[in-house]
């Protein structure tokens, strides 16, 4: 039989060591405004950022979120000088610099805005070939999800440097369609016509695809944060139906929702 000094003592150091492992720490994330996803405005910043910061937090562990520029945070990531950035759509030339985490953070539910005295008996969520066959102009950011294969499929695409320009060629009838995930350009629309909002409608998803917290391969913390998120983090209705990382490249094709019923700013 062990001493009872001695179990005591391995008990102490047992106890010891579980303390020292479990010692919170603070993750460092960098995001931009994408409200109401994520905003500096908004109540634990956005939906998104308080599931992260629940996550680290049932871990043991404190996060601290740095607002960037979309492109900047992205960058600082693949670079190593941020341990991770969220959210985001998946790419697959992304994965030489990111770690995918098997759990999505949400869907993204890409639609057409579009005027409703263009299309007053509303709009189907069609296909980039069907764009070019009608001969319809979509104005979107550049170097958005959908600007390569827009232009491959041969569509108008107009190029603007904000979601603010994009609206207003909407309203000033410049284009007929913009894309944007639902729920963002339904408060954009809001933030930047005011009144004129009203004058908008939404298609069906036209993509329905996960987003992810991308973890960066250069930065010492990425893998374990990984680990920690894939642990604690996401909703069970999204790591429940995720789809295969094959049927996820080919939204952006230009096809129609390949996830529809399942889970990868959009952008």
């Amino acid at each position: 039989m062990i001493p009872d000094r001695l179990r005591m003592c391995v008990l102490a150091c047992l106890v010891s060591m579980q303390g020292v492992s479990a010692k919170a720490e603070t993750f460092t994330f960098g995001i931009g405004d994408w409200p109401p996803f994520i905003s500096l405005d908004a109540a634990g910043y956005g939906d998104h950022a308080r599931q992260v910061t629940e996550a680290f937090k049932k871990a043991g562990h404190d996060v601290r979120f740095e607002f960037l520029p979309w492109r900047r945070s992205l960058e600082m990531t693949r670079h190593g000088k941020l341990p991770a950035t969220f959210s985001w759509a998946f790419a697959e030339e992304r994965t030489a610099d990111f770690l995918y985490p098997q759990t999505p953070i949400d869907l993204a539910r890409d639609v057409y805005f579009y005027r409703k005295d263009r299309f007053p008996d509303g709009l189907e969520s069609l296909s980039f070939d069907e764009l070019k066959r009608d001969g319809l102009t979509v104005v979107g950011v550049t170097d958005y999800w959908y600007q390569r294969p827009l232009e491959k499929a041969g569509v108008h695409f107009q190029k603007v440097s904000t979601e603010e320009q994009a609206w207003s060629m909407m309203l000033h009838r410049r284009a007929d369609l913009y894309i944007e995930n639902e729920a963002v350009g339904t408060v954009q629309s809001r933030d930047f016509l005011g009144d004129q909002a009203k004058l908008f409608a939404s298609s069906r998803p036209l993509r329905v695809v996960p987003l992810y917290v991308l973890f960066s391969r250069a930065h010492p913390d990425g893998k374990r944060m990984k680990d920690i998120w894939d642990t604690y983090g996401g909703r069970e209705q999204l790591t429940a139906t995720k789809c295969a990382v094959p049927q996820m490249a080919l939204a952006y094709r230009g096809l129609k929702p390949q996830c529809s019923a399942g889970p990868d700013t959009a952008r």
